[in-house]
């Protein structure tokens, strides 16, 4: 559905607009053209149409199960990789009967994944990173991609690692990043890159 703007038929009106005399004086005003759009003004304005940049809330849908699946990919696939290759590799060495051989691996990375999935510093950086990402979109028009035919797409790991000197997550850049800000951050970026 989208942006939709509804028009005549979902409003319940008959009547035509009367495009011709539109900004004439006397003028009936029931019959001038309006707008009216199904979601708020942040989400259509900004600077290129696609929505308000310095909007910083997050929806029901992103709240609930965007996040938390954006978690669980980064946890598998940045933080997690170690136990993961494990029970991967156990898997595939074990077949069939990977159910009763393969529980202590998977109850390892179930572990990894279960201590940063309940840490909230983790999720406040999931977090930002997702703002970033979508307010770098609606400032540009570039997208990151992060999920590409259905897997998740993974950062490099030599080149921008995932944990900073403290152990905590670092939120990834947003592609573009640095050519679309020379000057530095934009103001509605709460994380700092270096």
């Amino acid at each position: 559905m989208g942006n939709m703007i509804f028009n005549q038929r979902v409003m319940g009106t008959n009547e035509k607009y009367d495009f011709e005399n539109y900004g004439k004086e006397n003028v009936d005003e029931s019959r001038v053209h309006v707008e009216r759009r199904i979601f708020a003004q942040h989400m259509y304005g900004g600077p290129k149409g696609l929505g308000d940049p310095t909007y910083r809330e997050l929806s029901k849908m992103e709240e609930d199960p965007m996040i938390p699946q954006r978690m669980r990919d980064i946890s598998r696939t940045q933080l997690c990789t170690s136990e993961f290759r494990e029970f991967c590799q156990c898997s595939k060495d074990s077949g069939v009967l990977m159910f009763y051989k393969c529980n202590e691996s998977k109850n390892k990375m179930v572990e990894c994944q279960k201590g940063w999935f309940y840490d909230n510093d983790f999720e406040e950086a999931v977090r930002e990173e997702y703002l970033n990402e979508r307010s770098h979109y609606r400032q540009t028009g570039i997208k990151t991609q992060r999920y590409k035919r259905g897997t998740f797409v993974a950062r490099d790991l030599e080149a921008d690692p995932p944990l900073d000197q403290n152990g905590k997550y670092r939120p990834q850049k947003p592609t573009g990043w640095d050519e679309s800000y020379p000057d530095g951050p934009p103001s509605w970026a709460n994380f700092k890159y270096n």
